[in-house]
């Protein structure tokens, strides 16, 4: 059974991915930390995985998608191209404050 109730992110989580990106943390590193923490695998982890980084991240749907292909099948050329830059913009660094902690 999966931990990831009903859809509802932990904020726990969300502030961690945060840290770790901060810190350098590459996007398989971040990925494998939401399936271990959400006790998910490649074939039910994309879905929860997105929502974990357009929360985390402020990405689009269309920013976040790429890891459909990076969770699947480990191919990472969209997440070089599209997911990296989207991810560096600054906007959800001030989204922090708006998270309880």
């Amino acid at each position: 059974m999966s931990k990831f109730n009903g859809g509802e992110v932990c904020v726990e989580l969300v502030l961690e991915l945060r840290k770790l990106a901060e810190q350098g943390a590459d996007v398989p590193e971040l990925v494998e930390l939401v399936l271990q923490r959400l006790e998910l695998n490649d074939r039910n982890g994309a879905l929860p995985t997105i929502l974990y980084f357009r929360t985390a991240f402020d990405l689009s749907l269309r920013e976040a998608l790429p890891l459909r292909e990076w969770v699947g099948n480990r191919d990472r050329s969209e997440i070089d191209s599209l997911l990296i830059p989207a991810m560096q913009r600054k906007s959800w660094r001030q989204a922090r404050e708006a998270l309880p902690t």
